[in-house]
């Protein structure tokens, strides 16, 4: 195994005909350039290495992570480190959980464009909160960017015949009716779900021990979000037994707690420090 990875291992007991495995990877934060880049994405490059190399060790150090020089490095040099891992891992997807691009600039979008075509397995990629920008202190979410590299970011269903994963992007914490709508079909589907979200859901044992180490910036379901927002959380919390598990990042920490007696919720750390998780279902 690599040197600069650091592994989260779940394994989730069903009772399932077969064995289901997969890697998650969430927040990389890259910023990527090649021989066709603009004097913006040159900037953007710029700003995004001078951040984040201050931050991921604060990160680090907040939940008390593993972090060494090592990890000075190109975000895409560890991003293709877990990659390649998850494949000798023997994953049956790929999940990237949000903000594997810091930016949506276009250097970015090329870069993954190409990685999702050259990957030998499927990839499931759900937004989070850096897939949208400002435009006068209003969010906008940039989907028409992802035209290529996520067939509907907002809400995608992969069929695992026995289950299904729900890639719902709730990066900015903002969740309209239509996707509630969505959710509410896939529940009465009577199929178990495997939820894939960006910033985890402010439930039982998870929100009382990660509002320790954060605040209602990192996690749904606060009374600082919308209705819309904490009637999704509800509405997770009411069926929890057709859930197998909420896979999530944002708070840049691999942690699981119970969100209700039933259902746990997994978060894997940053990529930024080699963190990945193996996920086998069974």
């Amino acid at each position: 195994m690599n040197e600069l990875i650091q592994l989260s291992k779940t394994v989730i007991d069903i009772g399932f005909k077969k064995e289901y495995k997969f890697f998650q990877i969430s927040d990389a934060h890259m910023a990527c350039i090649d021989e066709n880049s603009s004097e913006a994405d040159l900037n953007e490059y710029r700003r995004s290495h001078e951040q984040w190399d201050d931050l991921k060790i604060h990160y680090a150090e907040r939940f008390g992570e593993y972090y060494d020089d090592r990890y000075q490095v190109e975000p895409y040099v560890l991003f293709e480190a877990l990659t390649k891992h998850a494949l000798e891992f023997g994953a049956d997807a790929l999940i990237l959980s949000g903000d594997i691009m810091d930016r949506v600039s276009e250097s970015n979008i090329r870069y993954l464009k190409r990685f999702k075509e050259n990957y030998p397995i499927p990839v499931i990629y759900c937004p989070g909160n850096h897939a949208r920008t400002d435009e006068f202190g209003v969010h906008r979410k940039m989907y028409e960017r992802f035209e290529g590299l996520i067939d509907n970011p907002a809400f995608n269903v992969f069929d695992y015949d026995e289950f299904e994963i729900v890639a719902v992007d709730n990066g900015t914490k903002e969740i309209t009716r239509e996707q509630l709508d969505l959710m509410q079909a896939e529940i009465d589907k009577n199929k178990k779900i495997l939820l894939l979200i960006h910033a985890p859901l402010k439930l039982g044992e998870f929100g009382e021990e990660v509002a320790k180490n954060v605040n209602h910036y990192f996690v749904m379901g606060s009374q600082y979000d919308s209705d819309e927002a904490r009637e999704f959380v509800e509405l997770i919390r009411a069926n929890d037994t057709h859930f197998i598990g909420v896979l999530a990042g944002h708070i840049h920490a691999s942690v699981e707690y119970n969100i209700t007696d039933n259902l746990k919720q997994y978060t894997t750390s940053s990529a930024l420090i080699g963190y990945g998780r193996e996920i086998t279902i069974k």
